[in-house]
Formats: structure tokens, C-alpha cells, sequence
């Protein structure tokens, strides 16, 4: 009988509702469907349905100054990363979601270490992951850029598990940290120029520098108009974002991947107007499902149009190209053939 395949899956320590710690989830998820023996090295605050190994007693995010630099700090990103190295001997396959830190894990283990790359590569930080024997995994063409990586896989949400609806929307929804690259601002801008209601979901987080930009470009505009939601479990997220026109994404910063709340905005039906910035063009080139553009006054005609995007596109583009099973079939290709070459 054939053995069962045996991962590790190491995912971030931050929280259990950012981007990579959501596609972690998604992705174990999926694997143990496909019968695969997948456990989960997380926080302990962190729910999962897979076999759990707490590397913290608590998420980072939860912990008290938790965002402030610190040798503390550093440390616990460190344990969170290296708690995995003890059991590893239980396992095939370890898969690391997480950069900072990663080179240190594949340093010390006798086994395969896969990485996917969830935040911007650079140079220095990818040479040190490849020197470390590290397989490594890019989001998108645009992600990917000019890296060596082991190969590309798109991030995956569990469409079956939101609810769409193919009913006219209430409000404008805004999604993410409520930081300047995130252009929330923008999103306001749009809203109070198409007379729509904006509701804004995200963290404000305690820096002085995004504390700064809450209080000079977000709190003074707030009214019974724009409303600043806060922080919101994911299965909130997606009713509001099931109730909404369309998910406003007016980001400044070129992330080079597909965000995760653009393809759950997607599975719930809803349209999504924003940036035109990589990788818009490679993933989402249908005009029914939402409009791009750098141009603030073409993204408030876009708000005006709304009712030219089709719900039901919407989903059907989520379900055929962003179900969490395709990503998981994908690196399920990836693990055999790393363990069939070595």
C-alpha cells in the first residue's frame, strides 16, 4: 500500500485573518479533503480542522505591543518558524508560509522545505532561501518577475464554503489594512463623489505612521455615510461582501499578486472596481467582472456603471480559477515530484 503523504504545514504568526494566513488555512484545508495527512504548526489561538502544533501560545497580532520592533519580538518569529524542526521526522514535507526567517528552517532540516512567497521577493532574501535548498513558490507571472522560482501557483479560496448573491448590492465595501499603499482614502474619494455608501473593514494598527494616516485621512471623513466597520471575522467579511456593489481596491502599491479579498469578493458575487496594476490584466481580463484603471475619475464612472458587471460571471470566474482544490492539486504536483527527485 502506498504511503500517505505527510506534511507540515508552517503558517505565519501573526493572526488567522491576513492574507497568507487565510491562504494557509485554505490550502490545509483543501489537502486533508484530498486525504492527505496535513498538520497545522500555528498559534494556539488559531481553529483549524487538521492536526494542530502550537508554535506560540498566541498569535502575534494578539499579543500585547505586538507590533512594536523588538529582540522579543524577533524571537517569537523565530520559535514560531523553528518549532516544526522538532517533529520534523514525522514528515515528508515541510511547507513554510512565512519569508522572514524561512532560510533558518531549511538550514537545519534533513527534509524538503517548500516556501510560497506571499509578500514582495528581493534579491538578497531569495538568494539566501535558495542557498538554504528551499523550493519556492511565486503567485503570478508579475510575482515571479526575473526569481528562479520552483514554480507558480495562484492562491485558492474555499468557494464552496461563501455564499453568493446575485441581488443588486447596498453599499460600497472597502477591504484591508488601513494603511496609505492600501489607498482606502481613495476608496472614500469614490464613494463621496458617486454618493454611495462606503463600509471600510480593516486593521488601523498602533505605529505612529498608520496612526497618522487614520487620524489625517480616514477618522475626519467618517459619517453615517462612510462607515469605519473595524476589524471582522472572515464569514462577516463575506456576507458584507456578498451585500455590496462591488469591492473598491484602489491600491498604490504594484503587489504583483492576485489579493485574496479580490478573488473572495469574486466567489460572493460581487464586482470589484480598482488599480490597474499586475497581475489585474493576467487574472481578472474579463471586463464583466470588474474595472481597472490608474485614473480616479475612470474608477467613479466605473462606480456609476456598476450595473454592467454580472454577479453571476462573478462567481463562475471564482469557481473554475480560484478554488482553494486547484491550488491544492497544484501543490500536490509540487510535493510529489520534490519527493520523486530527491
Amino acid at each position: 500500500m502506498k504511503k500517505k503523504l505527510s506534511i507540515a504545514m508552517v503558517a505565519p504568526p501573526f493572526g488567522q485573518t491576513g492574507g497568507p494566513e487565510v491562504v494557509t488555512k485554505n490550502l490545509t484545508n483543501a489537502l486533508l479533503k484530498m486525504n492527505i495527512d496535513v498538520t497545522l504548526f500555528a498559534p494556539a489561538d488559531w481553529i483549524t480542522e487538521a492536526k494542530h502544533v502550537h508554535t506560540l501560545t498566541q498569535s502575534l497580532w494578539e499579543m500585547k505591543n505586538s507590533l512594536q520592533s523588538s529582540d522579543e519580538r524577533r524571537m517569537l518569529r523565530i520559535k514560531s518558524q523553528m518549532e516544526v524542526i522538532k517533529h520534523e521526522s514525522d514528515f515528508d514535507i515541510i511547507h513554510l508560509h512565512s519569508q522572514k526567517y524561512a532560510s533558518l528552517v531549511g538550514q537545519a532540516s534533513k527534509k524538503p522545505c517548500v516556501l510560497t512567497f506571499h509578500n514582495k521577493m528581493s534579491d538578497p532574501e531569495f538568494s539566501e532561501i535558495a542557498k538554504a535548498g528551499i523550493f519556492t513558490v511565486a503567485l503570478s507571472e508579475s510575482h515571479k518577475k526575473d526569481f528562479d522560482v520552483s514554480c507558480i501557483i495562484r492562491n485558492g479560496v474555499e468557494v464552496s464554503k461563501i455564499t453568493p448573491s446575485y441581488e443588486k448590492g447596498k453599499y460600497l465595501i472597502a477591504i484591508g489594512r488601513l494603511t496609505q499603499p492600501k489607498g482606502i482614502d481613495i476608496a472614500i474619494e469614490i464613494a463621496n463623489r458617486t454618493n454611495k455608501k462606503l463600509l471600510i473593514f480593516g486593521r488601523i494598527g498602533n505605529s505612529k505612521e498608520r496612526q497618522e494616516y487614520y487620524n489625517e485621512k480616514i477618522k475626519p471623513f467618517l459619517s453615517s455615510n462612510i462607515v469605519n466597520m473595524g476589524e471582522a471575522s472572515q464569514e462577516e467579511i463575506f456576507r458584507y461582501l456578498s451585500g455590496a456593489e462591488a469591492l473598491l481596491f484602489p491600491i498604490r502599491r504594484n503587489i504583483k499578486v492576485c489579493p485574496l479579498t479580490v478573488i473572495e469578493s469574486l466567489a460572493c458575487g460581487t464586482p470589484v472596481i480598482g488599480t490597474a496594476m499586475d497581475p489585474f490584466p493576467e487574472c481578472l481580463e474579463n471586463p464583466k467582472i470588474g474595472f481597472f484603471s490608474q485614473n480616479v475619475e475612470e474608477l467613479v464612472n466605473a462606480v456609476h456603471s456598476i450595473n454592467s458587471f454580472d454577479r453571476r460571471i462573478c462567481r463562475k470566474i471564482a469557481e473554475d480559477n480560484f478554488d482553494s482544490s486547484a491550488m491544492a492539486k497544484e501543490y500536490l504536483k509540487l510535493y510529489e515530484q520534490i519527493l520523486k527527485n530527491n
